[in-house]
């Protein structure tokens, strides 16, 4: 989650040539004086009704920033996730090995397990069943192909005439009941 934008700016520059930059003998008295005050425990701001709780308020917001910054800081000072390698081929602290998932477009996994095709794959997402028979001749071939869609019979038939050098195919679908 990306921080808001701040609310606040700053009250005077100690650099710079612009109006807004403190005089250094001012900033002496006022360091001094805080020094001074700091050093009675705020006795004497913490005695004015005007000045005590805006004082009170300051030493609460001082009190969240220094609590933020310890926060920040656990996660800023961390030189890796926690539990994890320290590279890229490494899955846990201690440089435990990645494991290996196949090497190649015939291994799913280590130990070269038995892969299916493209086709076996869309024959398993479309739960289809084919059962095929074909008879020959010397210019003809006659394939049956029975097809299981999800309970749905088909009857497919392709006849092949390879008699005049070009083949000529013809196909039908019957829907059995």
């Amino acid at each position: 989650m990306a921080l808001s934008s701040k609310k606040y700016e700053k009250f005077y520059e100690t650099t710079g040539t612009g109006k807004d930059k403190i005089d250094a003998t001012k900033l002496t008295t006022a360091e001094n004086a805080w020094a001074t005050e700091k050093a009675e425990g705020c006795k004497n701001y913490m005695a004015d009704p005007i000045l005590a709780p805006l004082v009170y308020q300051l030493q609460q917001m001082q009190d969240e920033l220094d609590e933020s910054r310890a926060e920040i800081s656990t996660n800023k000072d961390k030189t890796t996730f926690p539990g994890f390698g320290t590279s890229s081929t490494t899955a846990l602290r201690g440089d435990t090995s990645l494991l290996a998932l196949g090497t190649s477009s015939t291994t799913a996994l280590a130990g070269d397990t038995t892969t299916i095709s493209t086709s076996q794959a869309s024959a398993i997402t479309a739960n289809t069943a084919k059962v095929s028979q074909g008879l020959n001749t010397a210019n003809h071939t006659l394939e049956f192909d029975v097809v299981n869609s999800k309970g749905s019979y088909i009857l497919g038939i392709t006849v092949t005439d390879n008699s005049t050098g070009k083949p000529v195919i013809k196909t039908a679908a019957i829907t059995l009941s």
